[in-house]
């Protein structure tokens, strides 16, 4: 297999693959409350690209953010916490309780608001907090056994990949000049 077929597949089976399964165990997770509190579960995304409160659009003071919700879907970065979902789906909870006011509150809480203090997001941590005491114990035993394993494995598989896709740049490099 040439270099480039051995880094694809390399990415496929160090990075996708571990992506999935962190998505696959947050998915469970949400799964699991939604069913504890009969609304709609959620999809799950696990991303190991920044997250940040613009939505990646360039201009403005942005943070990095550990996730975001988006109406039926909640993006987590690889490395969030299991606090960090409980928020983003309150997030949710929200949104199915407001229906599209949901939506419109918080397009006018971010043109006005600091993050820290949009109602939507005090909201959310409170909720986040009741849905933590609430939480059956399997939620932080699949946190703590499967997800975060595989967050450690990720962070190393990632270091290890870069460092292969560095070289094979190099490689591109030099056999440009040719």
């Amino acid at each position: 297999m040439d270099p480039v077929g051995r880094a694809l597949k390399a990415l496929d089976q160090l990075v996708l693959k571990p992506l999935e399964d962190i998505a696959s165990g947050a998915e469970g997770i949400v799964e699991a409350l939604a069913e504890q509190l009969d609304v709609p579960k959620p999809r799950v995304a696990a991303v190991a690209v920044p997250l940040d409160e613009c939505g990646g659009q360039p201009g403005g003071l942005c943070r990095g953010i550990a996730g975001v919700y988006e109406p039926g879907l909640i993006r987590i970065s690889y490395r969030s916490s299991l606090p960090s979902l409980l928020h983003l789906f309150a997030h949710h909870l929200q949104a199915v309780e407001m229906g599209e006011r949901f939506l419109q509150a918080r397009r006018a809480e971010a043109e006005r608001l600091p993050w820290e203090l949009r109602p939507l997001e005090i909201a959310a941590a409170v909720r986040a907090a009741q849905l933590a005491r609430r939480a059956p114990p399997r939620i932080l035993r699949v946190w703590e056994e499967e997800i975060k394993p595989k967050i450690k494995e990720l962070d190393e598989n990632l270091a290890q990949l870069k460092a292969d896709v560095e070289q094979l740049y190099r490689y591109a490099e030099i056999y440009a000049r040719r």
